[in-house]
C-alpha cells in the first residue's frame, strides 16, 4: 500500500490528488445525467453520438491552444479558470433541469462549451504533475494516481448518477458536480507549483510535431491512443441504450454498468502505480488492445446482463492500461520545453477520437437499426492493431523517444 501511494508523500501533490478525486466525481455524475437526458427526450442512438462527438471534438480543435498555453503560462492558472468556467455551466444545467427546459439544442451547446474549457484545460492537467510532485523518481506512480483519480470518480460517479437519478431528479445531478468544483479550486488555491520560466519561447505545434516526427515510439505511442480511443468508444456512448432497451432498466442500471467499467479502469490505475519498472509495459500494451477488443467482440450480441457486467470490467481495464502506460511512456522523456505540447497531441487521441468514434457508430447505429454490429467493428480494431504493435514493439527502443 506505502508503494502504491508513494507520490502522495508530497504535499503538493496530494492537495492536487485529492481536490480531483472529488471534482471528478461530479464530473462523472454529471455526464451520466446528460446522456440519460439525451436519450430520454430523444430516444435516438444517433443524438447520443452526437452530445458525444459535441462534447468532445474541441479536443481536436483547441487542445493545440491549449498545448501552447501550457508551455507559456501558469499550469494552475489555466486549471483555475478552466474549473470557474465549467462550474458556471453546472450551475447553469441544474437550473434549466430543474425548470424542464432541456432540448437537444441546449445539450448540444453545453457539451460543446464543456468540451472547449477541457480542450484549454487538458494539457495543463497532464503536464502539471511534473511541476508538483516532490521526487523526480515517483513520477511514474504520480501518473498512475493521476489516472486513479478519474477511474475512482468513474466507478462512483455513475453509481451516484444513477441512484440520484432515481431517486430524485435530473437537476440534483448537476447541482452535486457544482459542489464537487469547489474542492478542486480551493486545492489549486493550496499549490505553489515551480515557477515558469517567463523567456521559454512560444510557437505553434510545429516542435511538438517535429518531436514527434523524428521519434519512432513516441508515433506509435500517440497512436496506440488513438486507435483504443476509437475502439472504445461504443462502449463510452451507447451505455443508456443497453441499460433501457436491451436489459430494461432504468438510470440506476446505467450507473451498474458504468460502474463495472469504472472499477476494472480503477484496477488498472492501481496496476499501473505498483510497478517499479516501466520496462515491460511495450508488451502489455499489444496484449490490453487485444484483449479489449476481443471483450468487445463477445459483448456485441450478448443479451445477458451476468456477462456483460464482467466484458465492460475487461474493457475498462484494458483501455486504462494501454492510455496509462503510452502517458508514463511519453512523460518520463518528453522534455519540458515540449511536454504541454506534445500532451496536447496524447489528449487528441485519447479524448479527440472519442467523438469521432461516437458520431461514426452512432451514425452508422441508426442506419444498421442496432448498435450490437457496432461493437464487432470496434472489437477488430483493437484486436488487428494490438497484433501489428505485438510485430513492431520488438523492432523499437525505448530510448528512440529521447533526442
Amino acid at each position: 500500500m506505502k508503494n502504491t501511494f508513494r507520490s502522495l508523500a508530497g504535499k503538493q501533490f496530494r492537495y492536487y490528488f485529492f481536490g480531483q478525486v472529488i471534482s471528478l466525481v461530479g464530473y462523472w455524475v454529471q455526464q451520466v445525467a446528460l446522456s440519460w437526458i439525451a436519450y430520454r427526450i430523444t430516444g435516438s442512438a444517433f443524438m447520443l453520438g452526437l452530445v458525444a462527438f459535441s462534447g468532445q471534438v474541441p479536443m481536436l480543435v483547441a487542445t493545440p491552444l491549449g498545448g501552447i498555453l501550457a508551455d507559456r503560462f501558469s499550469k494552475r492558472n489555466i486549471l483555475f479558470w478552466t474549473e470557474i468556467t465549467e462550474l458556471i455551466v453546472a450551475i447553469t444545467l441544474s437550473i434549466i433541469a430543474w425548470q424542464q427546459m432541456f432540448t437537444p439544442s441546449i445539450l448540444i451547446v453545453a457539451s460543446l462549451i464543456l468540451g472547449i474549457s477541457g480542450a484549454i484545460e487538458m494539457p495543463s492537467r497532464q503536464a502539471f504533475i511534473n511541476e508538483i510532485i516532490h521526487d523526480r523518481s515517483v513520477l511514474s506512480n504520480a501518473i498512475a494516481l493521476n489516472s486513479l483519480t478519474f477511474n475512482v470518480a468513474r466507478l462512483l460517479g455513475p453509481a451516484i448518477a444513477g441512484f440520484s437519478l432515481a431517486l430524485f431528479n435530473e437537476s440534483v445531478c448537476f447541482a452535486i458536480n457544482s459542489l464537487s468544483y469547489f474542492a478542486a479550486i480551493y486545492s489549486l488555491l493550496l499549490i505553489h507549483p515551480k515557477k515558469v520560466d517567463a523567456s521559454r519561447k512560444v510557437n505553434s505545434m510545429k516542435d511538438g510535431l517535429n518531436y514527434i516526427r523524428r521519434s519512432p515510439m513516441v508515433r506509435w505511442l500517440v497512436l496506440c491512443v488513438a486507435m483504443t480511443s476509437i475502439g472504445v468508444s461504443p462502449f463510452m456512448t451507447f451505455m443508456p441504450i443497453y441499460a433501457k432497451d436491451i436489459f430494461h432498466g432504468g438510470p440506476d442500471l446505467l450507473g451498474v454498468l458504468l460502474g463495472s467499467s469504472g472499477t476494472g479502469a480503477l484496477v488498472a490505475s492501481l496496476y499501473l502505480a505498483n510497478k517499479k519498472s516501466t520496462s515491460d509495459l511495450t508488451y502489455v500494451i499489444p496484449i490490453s488492445c487485444i484483449v479489449g477488443g476481443a471483450a468487445a467482440l463477445i459483448f456485441s450480441y450478448n443479451m445477458l446482463l451476468s456477462l456483460a457486467l464482467p466484458l465492460l470490467f475487461i474493457s475498462g481495464l484494458t483501455f486504462i492500461t494501454v492510455v496509462t502506460s503510452c502517458n508514463i511512456l511519453l512523460q518520463e522523456v518528453v522534455p519540458q520545453d515540449l511536454r504541454g505540447k506534445v500532451m496536447a497531441l496524447y489528449t487528441m487521441s485519447f479524448i479527440g477520437m472519442l467523438p469521432i468514434g461516437g458520431l461514426v457508430y452512432g451514425s452508422l447505429a441508426e442506419h444498421l437499426g442496432s448498435v450490437k454490429p457496432v461493437f464487432i467493428i470496434s472489437g477488430l480494431i483493437s484486436s488487428i492493431f494490438g497484433v501489428i504493435l505485438l510485430k513492431i514493439f520488438p523492432s523499437l527502443k525505448l530510448s528512440n523517444i529521447i533526442q
